[in-house]
Parts: structure tokens; sequence; C-alpha cells
């Protein structure tokens, strides 16, 4: 899949198809309009793209009302990888391409350096100066530019309309089923693994810390979890929070690796988050965590068992 920071420079392709998005989290409904997008284009024998920007429209205009981002930009790259579109066309947003219209963006962008022959977007979908573009307007902009138009939503996963907003409330409530359901994989963690102060391993629990570059994370708590390392991924449990016993003066993510005994320090990798098993608490002795431990460390093999 070819990355494509400069559309400036943009050579010609055969029958561009292009979908529209931001495609935070690569969720289910975005899957649909990727492939609607993929399909489409090798149908003509052209070329499938997806246009996105870096950073979200939202984080510009209205930073401290952002949501939170469920993946990271490389973890997005890589899901839109994984769709198997041919080609990622990232914009730069700023201010001034915010000042656009919806004619003013397709005229410049879908035309005037992609030449799209056919464009596919959510039916949520909302672009140009203040939002005002949305499906209908995108449909009459294609008929006026001569580009087909395929609006594809709204996508229901067990009875849920799939968002990036329901993704977002599913694992603020801890609910890491729904969002896998919503998503179509496991909503997962990423960032290297670091020293920590090592109170697990003195335990005889050892742990590795995990600095966490994504922003979506999931309420303090002990979950399920699989680590994924560059040889696949190693059923885990996973302490997200402040370590109320110790009174640690910050929130940690610690992941205890089951039969597993290698040296990861310094590496990237990917916390799958699974189930959660219970809440954070505080207990009264190191004994009685610990104790607490093993109850959680049965829960958590049951739940990552082969069905």
């Amino acid at each position: 899949m070819e990355i494509i920071r400069d559309l400036s420079g943009l050579r010609p392709h055969p029958f561009p198809v292009v979908a529209l998005g931001n495609f935070d989290g690569v969720h289910m409904g975005h899957q649909t309009i990727l492939r609607t997008a993929i399909e489409r284009a090798h149908a003509e024998r052209g070329t499938a793209f997806a246009l996105t920007f870096d950073p979200t429209p939202a984080k510009v205009l209205a930073p401290d009302r952002a949501p939170r981002l469920i993946l990271t930009s490389e973890d997005k790259l890589e899901m839109l990888r994984r769709s198997g579109i041919d080609s990622v066309l990232v914009i730069d947003f700023t201010r001034e391409l915010s000042r656009l219209t919806p004619r003013e963006f397709v005229r410049a962008y879908l035309i005037g350096r992609i030449g799209a022959r056919a464009v596919v977007v959510g039916h949520s979908v909302s672009f140009g100066h203040k939002r005002t573009g949305n499906a209908t307007v995108m449909a009459e902009l294609g008929r006026e530019f001569g580009f087909d138009v395929t609006v594809v939503g709204p996508v229901q996963v067990a009875g849920i309309e799939v968002s990036s907003t329901r993704v977002r409330e599913a694992i603020a409530a801890g609910d890491m089923r729904t969002a896998a359901n919503l998503l179509g994989r496991c909503h997962f963690l990423s960032g290297p693994v670091v020293h920590g102060r090592e109170r697990g391993r003195k335990m005889g629990f050892p742990t590795a810390n995990i600095q966490i570059r994504t922003e979506c994370i999931p309420p303090d708590g002990v979950y399920a979890t699989r680590l994924v390392l560059d040889d696949g991924p190693h059923a885990s449990i996973t302490n997200i929070g402040m370590r109320p016993t110790f009174a640690e003066p910050e929130r940690t993510i610690e992941s205890h690796v089951f039969d597993f005994n290698r040296d990861i320090y310094g590496q990237e990798v990917r916390l799958e988050m699974v189930e959660r098993i219970r809440p954070e608490r505080k207990f009264e002795s190191a004994d009685a965590l610990a104790a607490q431990i093993a109850s959680d460390l049965k829960r958590a093999r049951e739940i990552l068992a082969p069905a």
C-alpha cells in the first residue's frame, strides 16, 4: 500500500475511486466504505484510494473538545493497509483548508488533484467549511463534476449503529466485547515497553510496563489481554490504574504475560483489550492483593482459552 502525503505531485491513476473519511478506529462501518471503494475500483480496473486527514479536523478546530482518538496515526495507516486499499492519501488539515466550501474542496482535491471517477462516503459524512457538506451535498457535487457517489450505511452490528462515537462509549464503559464487535477486532493500545517500579517482579509476578501512545484508554481495572509481539499474540493479564494498594503517584499500564520469560524492554507492542475482569481497588495488604491476583489470573486464562 502506498501512502501519499503530497497530493500536488500525484501521478494519474486509472479510474480513481475515493473513500473519504477520518477513519478513526477503522471500524465495521469504515470497513464497509473501504470494501465498497475497493470493489468498485477493481471492477473498473482502477485504483482505490482512502482520503483522510492528519491531524483530524477536531484537533485543529476545537482541540479542547476533540474526542480521544481510537487509533494513533501510525495504527490507523496499518489498519487501512489491512483493508486492502490500494493507496492512502493523507491531507495535512489546517485552518486554511477548513475554510474551503464543500464545492471548493471537491474541485481542488477530488477533481483537481485526484481526478476521482467515483466517491464513496458514509451516511454521516461531513466536509467543507463549518461541516456544511454532507452525503446529499456530495451527491449533488458528483452530478455537477461528473463522478459517481455511493453512500454507505448506516451499518449495524447486533442492533447497534456503528460509529466512532459508539466505539469510544463502549471503551469508556470498559465494555470491550461491544467495542470489539463494532471494530471487527479487539481494541488495542500501542507503545513501547519501559522500565517500571518492578513491584510485580518482587511479588513473583513480573509485568511489562507499557508507555501507551493510544489516546482512547479503557477505565482503570484488570483486563484479560493479548500482548502482540513480532512473533504474534501472547495471552496476558493487564492492570490499568494507580495501584492504590501501593499509593502509586501516576497511572500505569502493566501486563503480565503468561508462561513468558523474555526481555522485551524497548520493544513496540500492541496490547489487545479482550475483556474487563474487575475494577481496580485498594487491598488491605500485599497478601490480600496476591490472593486476588491468583483469582484474576484464573479468570483471565478462562477468558483467553481457545474456544
